[in-house]
């Protein structure tokens, strides 16, 4: 019998071109490193006789730098052509989203996701999209609650600090914008760009229905989670949390998004990424938290049936490698360019 998974993201590369603080894949660093399909076709068609998904992502790092991901995105479909397909890409790679690209998208169903991560981009991403796509379009937007922005109360009352003249009043959340004078709201809407309507038009994000029916989503949301990996300035070096692992799977927004790399099924992409992290930077750990970050065992392809399925039933249970991973998330406001991050000390192994 066949175990289905709601969720199951690919994980094609680790290399990414931009530098978005807090990312949970680690991208913003320069982690390196990016899989070929050829390589692994053969173990995803033994995975395609054990599981069902119900919606795949194709993500990274960047897709877009894979030199083989046309192969990628027509394999996979081919092994699942029932499920929701996505890739999720940033969008800056011009050159590589032609029309050949978008019609393999489309022959194969598979939706473009496109994250902009800094709102200045959107009249960069859009264009590119309305090159390749089919006219005439219908574009529409998606409602957007600030209250629903993670972290955007915090984000509110630190950008309304920064604005306020001495004299005005505070406005520590969104529901104290109508109590301010009307003369306060117009210079910061006029003068600043800033007030309720403006913030919520924004985060709006678009849907862009082309004249064959094919739909690209523009996700304009630019506020990323408290990064799972501690900084140590003063040693150039990376630690982890040490949370209580039931708290930090509760509070964890990927605790359901399963993961695929290099042919073997994680529970999450922190519980390996931990560990591809390792091979390539300096990561201080005590030696009974090394052993354990080392000690997760993914699910492999040809796993006899009792460990496959005592896998499946705990997929979605913490796990003890949840203790590196923060308690609480703060999400804060990103502006992400392509400038990478050269934090962190190379091993000199590294990849």
């Amino acid at each position: 019998m066949k175990h289905f998974l709601p969720l199951v993201e690919f994980h094609v590369t680790n290399s990414c071109n931009f530098n978005c603080t807090g990312c949970n894949h680690f991208n913003n660093y320069t982690f390196k490193g990016h899989q070929q399909w050829d390589d692994l076709k053969h173990i995803y068609a033994e995975w395609a006789k054990r599981i069902d998904i119900g919606r795949y992502s194709i993500i990274g790092g960047e897709p877009m730098l894979v030199p083989d991901i046309k192969k990628w995105i027509v394999g996979l479909r081919e092994l699942w052509p029932d499920s929701d397909a996505l890739i999720l890409s940033n969008g800056s790679h011009d050159k590589k989203f032609d029309k050949h690209f978008f019609q393999i998208l489309k022959d194969t169903n598979t939706r473009l996701d496109l994250g902009l991560h800094n709102l200045d981009r959107l009249d960069s991403v859009m264009n590119m999209v309305l090159r390749n796509v089919e006219h005439p379009v219908d574009i529409t937007r998606t409602p957007k609650n600030l209250q629903d922005i993670p972290g955007f109360n915090e984000n509110w009352k630190s950008s309304y600090q920064q604005i306020k003249d001495a004299s005005w009043p505070n406005c520590d959340t969104v529901d104290h914008w109508d109590k301010l004078p009307e003369f306060i709201r117009k210079e910061c809407a006029e003068i600043h760009n800033f007030s309720p309507a403006i913030l919520a038009e924004q985060r709006k994000n678009y849907i862009i229905k082309d004249a064959t029916g094919y739909i690209v989503h523009i996700d304009q949301e630019d506020f990323f989670s408290t990064p799972t990996f501690i900084e140590r300035p003063d040693h150039n070096n990376f630690t982890l949390h040490n949370s209580d692992p039931v708290t930090a799977h509760t509070n964890c927004y990927a605790k359901y998004c399963h993961y695929m790399m290099d042919g073997k099924l994680s529970k999450c992409g922190q519980s390996v990424l931990f560990k591809e992290f390792d091979k390539q930077f300096e990561l201080v750990l005590s030696e009974s938290d090394r052993e354990l970050m080392l000690s997760y065992r993914e699910l492999l392809h040809d796993d006899n049936e009792t460990v496959f399925d005592q896998f499946m039933k705990k997929i979605r249970d913490p796990i003890p490698q949840c203790k590196f991973c923060p308690e609480s998330l703060e999400f804060k406001k990103i502006s992400a360019g392509p400038g990478k991050n050269r934090f962190g000390r190379r091993k000199p192994n590294g990849s």
